[in-house]
């Protein structure tokens, strides 16, 4: 079958929202406006994005109604944040699970340097072929960790990540950005055809999320998954905004600046 990886594109570029932090670093991220799923699926829907990533949990009790139409990207595993001797994120919901919720594509998460990287390849190997099978586009985090890994924005050690996304046929592979445009271009280049998504990471000034998405784009860069940089902001609208004119209208950030002045502009 097919896999439709433009449902979750425009103009072959992709800005997806995550919500996936509650499980992965509990309450610390959220505060009572951003502790309600519901706020975040209405910032999706009305920001115009191009998904939401989402736990099955979640999913199940609030993808309903008017949010069915953002397209929804189900993450299959996860883990807390609590301390581990070496990172393992295991399969926690299935693909017929995904699809019965209603999901776009799904999403999984591996630990490249860790003890449990083979079954976690394992893993994500049948993932793979039931996604594909039934046509829906898969989302892989890559993160390198573990006692063997010293610095994870190593530029070679993220262009082997991209590698690994590539050849475990990962439709989407998402990463961290080290700040080094020049380096990333090879990390890119490393992926094919497998798009490079950019992880948000944790929030910064507006301005500065506004420069590094503008950064990203001239490495090659085409999607962004962005949670706390979109919803931990006062004006999650206006940064969104924003942010779109800049990844599928061609803006510099110096002339979208002016956005972030109003609370919610109407995306043209």
């Amino acid at each position: 079958m097919k896999i439709d990886v433009q449902k979750l594109l425009k103009d072959d570029k992709a800005i997806f929202l995550a919500y996936d932090q509650g499980l992965e670093h509990g309450p610390t991220d959220l505060n009572l406006k951003t502790v309600d799923p519901k706020y975040i699926l209405d910032i999706a829907l009305d920001g115009g994005f191009n998904a939401i990533i989402l736990q099955h949990g979640l999913a199940e009790k609030y993808y309903h109604g008017a949010y069915k139409d953002i397209p929804l990207i189900l993450k299959l595993n996860g883990k807390t944040k609590l301390p581990h001797v070496e990172p393992n994120s295991k399969q926690i919901c299935s693909v017929k699970r995904a699809i019965h919720l209603g999901a776009s594509a799904v999403g999984y998460t591996i630990y490249p340097g860790s003890e449990f990287e083979e079954e976690q390849f394992e893993e994500f190997g049948k993932i793979v072929e039931e996604a594909h099978h039934h046509g829906l586009p898969v989302v892989l985090w890559v993160y390198p960790r573990g006692k063997a890994i010293e610095n994870d924005l190593d530029t070679d050690l993220l262009a082997y990540s991209a590698r690994i996304g590539l050849e475990l046929g990962a439709d989407f592979v998402k990463l961290k950005y080290n700040d080094d445009p020049e380096g990333y271009k090879w990390v890119v280049q490393n992926a094919g055809r497998t798009r490079v998504t950019a992880a948000g990471g944790e929030k910064e000034s507006e301005k500065e999320f506004l420069d590094k998405t503008y950064e990203l784009l001239q490495t090659g860069v085409k999607c962004f998954a962005i949670g706390r940089n979109i919803w931990q902001s006062d004006r999650p609208f206006s940064v969104a905004y924003a942010m779109k004119e800049i990844v599928f209208n061609g803006k510099k950030p110096e002339d979208v600046y002016h956005y972030l002045k109003e609370v919610k502009p109407v995306y043209k």
